[in-house]
């Protein structure tokens, strides 16, 4: 029977998906001609249909002393992804929720920086959403971004992430490197949001491939050539170091007007 595949992957089951596919064909009908063409027991078809009932997927009536069952429209399959999507969503609250609580389960022992790597592309996106992930409405992220290597490795990404991060309310200062005119302009542009401000440097002056932020306890290092990896390090005082010398360099670096 076609289409199984696709329906399992939206987290039917394999005789769900046949018993669905089933009643589609078949139009309303009685439980046993819908198990004969699923190729399921008649006992496991109506456990199935009303499993399949509680998704929303099928609905039953009864002419006479027959009941019969139908297939709802298929457009109500995407209810499926929406309640996948409701569920993640409920996941990800709860775990943000005790977040706080399971990093101090990780606190290295007395003064010890914690230590983590990541490595390819993927690894970046992980510490990239673990920022958003770790900080909290109101918190301030520290930012040092060659803008032309980030954006050569995450061309689509970079404005998901600030999305995530306004959306979140979180505020950031970015010291930033790029050899496009354009790409600078566009970037001191984003100064206009009220969570948003960004200072250029001279990539002339400071060619670094790497870049970093500062958020909580945490330093995140990313390499955005050659081999990409990333390190994380967990350390209020390495963090109170780092943010006195970014806001040193923060106060020697070219702020420009955005108007001009």
């Amino acid at each position: 029977m076609k289409y199984i595949q696709e329906l399992t992957s939206l987290g039917l089951k394999d005789k769900e998906a046949a018993v669905y596919l089933a009643c589609l064909e078949l139009g309303p009908s009685p439980v046993q001609p819908i198990g004969r063409t699923a190729k399921v027991v008649r006992a496991t078809t109506y456990v199935i249909l009303e499993s399949l009932m509680g998704m929303g997927l099928v609905t039953k009536f009864k002419e006479g002393k027959k009941t019969f069952f139908s297939a709802e429209t298929p457009r109500q399959l995407l209810r499926l992804l929406e309640k996948q999507e409701e569920v993640i969503q409920e996941k990800q609250h709860n775990i943000e929720a005790i977040l706080p609580q399971l990093q101090m389960l990780t606190k290295a022992a007395g003064d010890t920086p914690s230590v983590r790597y990541f490595e390819g592309k993927e690894g970046l996106l992980a510490m990239r959403r673990e920022i958003v992930l770790n900080s909290r409405a109101g918190d301030t992220i520290y930012n040092f971004t060659p803008a032309d290597h980030l954006n050569s490795v995450f061309p689509d990404s970079q404005d998901t992430f600030v999305t995530q991060r306004i959306a979140k309310r979180i505020f950031a200062k970015t010291l930033f490197t790029t050899t496009s005119e354009a790409l600078k302009k566009r970037w001191l542009a984003i100064n206009i949001n009220e969570l948003n401000e960004r200072r250029f440097v001279s990539p002339e002056k400071f060619p670094v491939p790497a870049g970093m932020t500062l958020y909580q306890d945490y330093i995140a290092i990313g390499s955005f050539t050659g081999k990409l990896f990333g390190v994380v390090i967990e350390s209020q005082q390495m963090v109170n170091m780092m943010r006195a010398l970014f806001e040193l360099a923060w106060e020697g670096a070219e702020t420009l007007d955005n108007t001009k």
